[in-house]
């Protein structure tokens, strides 16, 4: 039987044919009463992918996830009031991560506002400074009213194509909510937006004054963060590599990973730098892409001690991103364009020593650390989490909590270029790092996705596990040393316990029933063989998602990282 059933609100009508015909199909909705209408019109439809997640917070995660991997827009939908407020972290978290997210809240009617009605608050614009475009729709069904829906509609959802970032949708609902009918009533305009591309225009002198600096100076830096390019400019970039004049410091959250051309250890190489070295090894040219750069030592040398000139190259960004208060010139073109029309000024047989003597510090760094590693016996954090990521199998996806996973994962300098990573380094919160990892793994279907998380932001997002969708190929790898210790690493003082315990959680939680209620397989290490024995079969195919708990809090964790990096 081909039965359909429509919500009779002609909008909502319009709303799903529009997100039809720009391919948007992928749409997480959280139960309620006000957005009835939304659920009965998308939940039976064929064409598309519905998701239930009770909770919002989670739900927006969830979302942003799937988005982060297919890099297209993903719808999140939710009742009225309170639960629109649950989204704001996730929609922040992509703003930043220029991840495009559509926001469909439903409302109540404008008039019963503020008269002490339930779940009744001010929606729209509540997101105003963290989406791209926020409208306003109308209950008017008559022709102009459904024009003017159309419109809005159409004009929000090509927004969030083209700039890369949240819109959010405000739709206001009269009762009653559950009428349906067999037929479409509406049929509407589609108005489709042609994205384009910046380019460098060869023979103008606009830039000439860049292209002078650029053969003059002989100490450039490249420093790519958190962005999302393709195979073409790491090919790019590993030609301006052969440049000896030229280093390029590449953090994980690039997905720029090859130890033979790129520094992707930074922290391993600066931490223990002192200023005078600093200042002899400072860049006169530092270009960087993307955004939020994780090691806070290279902000902090880069902002005190910083280049001649900065030029930033990324594409929808309206504000300057002057991170190191010394921008001089912004190019807001793709990366792929910049380096193709500055690849006649590559000059492998430059005189310049400046990449051998950051060559020369990678070297002896190396020395130390493989003999710091060597000698130390604890099953640390350091030590387990330096197993794991030499075990994880090529070709997978993995997803690093925030705080100390990701930057354990920046001084890992044997990372595999068939692994790629993803990390919420947007605003860079704890808050959805479980829920993420999952929405991104329910959208791959042929590899492991693995989330590799710390204790805290663990059970801090563990409702994240409470859906119908997890996949069998999903892995959760928790490190659990009781309490974090980003904070004992971060802090730089000593600080009395007594106040300490504000800055740390201290707990003595296990996961091992809370994979039982969701139908986790559950296993736990806490030793190296131990750890070892688990790792040989922990990838192996199984019928259920699977999360080993690893336990590390014997240890002085931050102590160790820190003689690790001083070594």
């Amino acid at each position: 039987m081909n039965f359909k059933m429509y919500s009779d609100k002609k909008i909502v009508q319009s709303l799903g044919e529009i997100l039809i015909s720009k391919y948007i199909f992928n749409i997480i909705i959280s139960p309620g009463s006000r957005n009835a209408p939304i659920i009965i019109h998308f939940a039976q439809h064929k064409l598309f992918n519905t998701y239930s997640i009770v909770d919002e917070r989670c739900a927006g995660f969830f979302a942003l996830g799937i988005a982060q991997r297919i890099r297209k827009p993903v719808v999140i939908n939710c009742t009225s009031g309170s639960a629109v407020v649950n989204y704001y972290p996730s929609i922040t978290e992509a703003f930043y991560q220029n991840i495009p997210l559509i926001i469909i809240t439903a409302d109540r009617p404008k008039e019963i506002i503020d008269i002490y009605d339930g779940q009744s608050i001010h929606q729209y614009n509540i997101f105003q400074e963290h989406v791209e475009m926020s409208i306003q729709l109308t209950e008017d069904q008559s022709v102009s009213g459904l024009w003017y829906n159309e419109k809005l509609i159409n004009e929000s959802i090509n927004n969030c194509f083209l700039n890369k970032r949240p819109v959010h949708i405000n739709i206001p609902f009269s009762e009653p909510l559950y009428q349906t009918t067999n037929h479409l009533k509406v049929n509407p305009k589609i108005i489709n937006s042609i994205p384009t591309k910046n380019y460098i225009i060869k023979s103008s002198s606009i830039y000439k004054k860049e292209k002078c600096l650029w053969k003059k100076n002989e100490k450039k830096m490249i420093l790519l963060g958190l962005c999302h390019i393709d195979n073409n400019v790491k090919k790019l970039l590993i030609k301006f590599s052969k440049d000896p004049s030229i280093v390029i410091f590449s953090e994980t959250t690039s997905n720029i990973t090859n130890n033979k051309f790129f520094f992707s250890s930074i922290d391993e190489l600066i931490f223990n730098m002192n200023i005078e070295d600093w200042i002899k090894l400072k860049p006169h040219i530092l270009i960087t892409i993307g955004i939020n750069i994780i090691s806070k030592k290279i902000k902090y040398l880069l902002r005190k001690y910083p280049p001649i000139y900065h030029w930033h190259i990324g594409e929808n960004i309206i504000k300057y991103p002057d991170t190191y208060y010394r921008l001089t010139t912004y190019w807001p073109i793709s990366p792929k364009y910049f380096f193709k029309n500055f690849c006649n000024y590559i000059n492998i047989y430059s005189h310049s020593d400046y990449k051998y003597k950051w060559e020369k510090i990678r070297r002896k760094r190396k020395i130390k650390q493989k003999i710091f590693l060597k000698k130390e016996k604890s099953f640390s954090d350091l030590k387990v989490l330096f197993l794991i990521f030499e075990s994880i199998p090529n070709n997978s996806i993995l997803q690093l909590g925030n705080s100390m996973i990701i930057r354990y994962y920046q001084l890992f300098d044997k990372k595999k270029e068939s692994i790629m990573s993803y990390c919420n380094r947007g605003t860079s919160g704890i808050d959805g790092c479980v829920s993420t990892a999952i929405g991104m793994s329910v959208s791959i279907s042929k590899k492991f996705v693995t989330l590799i998380v710390g204790d805290i932001s663990f059970f801090y997002d563990s409702n994240a596990l409470w859906n119908n969708y997890t996949p069998n190929n999903f892995r959760i790898i928790l490190i659990n040393n009781r309490g974090g210790n980003i904070f004992r690493f971060i802090s730089g003082i000593r600080i009395p316990e007594k106040i300490f315990n504000f800055f740390e959680t201290k707990h003595i939680f296990s996961a091992k029933k809370i994979c039982k209620m969701h139908n986790f397989r559950y296993e736990e290490a806490s030793n190296y063989n131990s750890l070892k024995k688990k790792l040989s079969f922990f990838w192996n195919h199984s019928n259920q998602p699977f999360l080993l708990e690893i336990k590390t809090h014997r240890y002085d964790n931050a102590k160790i990282l820190k003689e690790y990096l001083l070594s």
